[in-house]
């Protein structure tokens, strides 16, 4: 195996144990089929459209503005970002360093956290219970 796909292999691990450590983190503080789970597992799968529709941006501003879900999930790709370095200032807030970003970097970073959210989603879905027909659980 080429040391590339080692590379690319070992970051999608490394986005898995995050994601999973995170949504399993805020299930454990809010319950399985509880209003707030359910609204974190809806958002984790509209972020990505909002991403592609509005851009980056766009929807880390939206989400800063906002409180509760939003601003947990907000955090939590922040801390991914920050593990990943490349937030180099830890004092440097997201939505400050993701609009002054070159266009290239701005890519790359748009690229990880979608990536990201694909396992965030995977997870939420998974840890997150659902009524018999299919919806989830409200309290």
């Amino acid at each position: 195996m080429s040391k590339n796909k080692s590379i690319i292999r070992d970051l999608e691990k490394q986005r898995a144990e995050f994601a999973y450590e995170k949504v399993e983190e805020f299930v454990s503080e809010n319950g399985k089929s509880s209003k707030k789970s359910k609204e974190y597992k809806s958002y984790v799968k509209k972020i990505p459209s909002l991403i592609q529709t509005n851009g980056l941006a766009a929807t880390f501003a939206f989400m800063y503005s906002k409180k509760g879900t939003y601003e947990v999930i907000y955090k939590q790709v922040e801390k991914w970002l920050k593990e990943e370095r490349k937030i180099k200032k830890d004092e440097e807030e997201l939505i400050r360093w993701m609009i002054n970003l070159p266009s290239p970097e701005y890519r790359r970073v748009t690229n990880e956290v979608m990536g990201l959210f694909v396992w965030l989603r995977r997870f939420a879905e998974g840890m997150i219970e659902k009524d018999e027909d299919g919806e989830e659980k409200e309290e």
